[in-house]
């Protein structure tokens, strides 16, 4: 599968736990940072600059989801492999109360 689909089926299952994705130019700031979940008046966020390549997108997004309960979530074998693999723990939070980072 291309980087392209496997980036927007990724995409879907952030939509799917409610999780919002926003592309914003962040090397502009006076800090430097990539992206990452934050907590944004109460919704899950990931926030990413639109810059980043199209692996580095999926990267951060593959963390991001391992670290929520995706059990519920029907999603085809291979891309929760994938989320499996970049996950370090079995406990994972749910989507609701997951962790949170400040950017």
């Amino acid at each position: 599968m291309d980087e392209k689909r496997l980036l927007q089926e990724i995409e879907e299952i952030a939509e799917k736990l409610s999780i919002a994705i926003r592309y914003d130019d962040l090397m502009g700031m006076d800090f430097k940072v990539k992206g990452g979940l934050c907590n944004l008046r109460g919704q899950n966020v990931i926030i990413m600059d639109r810059r980043m390549p199209q692996r580095e997108r999926i990267d951060l997004l593959v963390r991001v989801l391992s670290q929520f309960d995706l059990s519920p979530i029907f999603m085809k074998p291979y891309i929760r492999l994938i989320i499996e693999r970049a996950s370090g723990s079995s406990d994972k939070p749910s989507p609701e109360h997951g962790p949170h980072r400040t950017l």
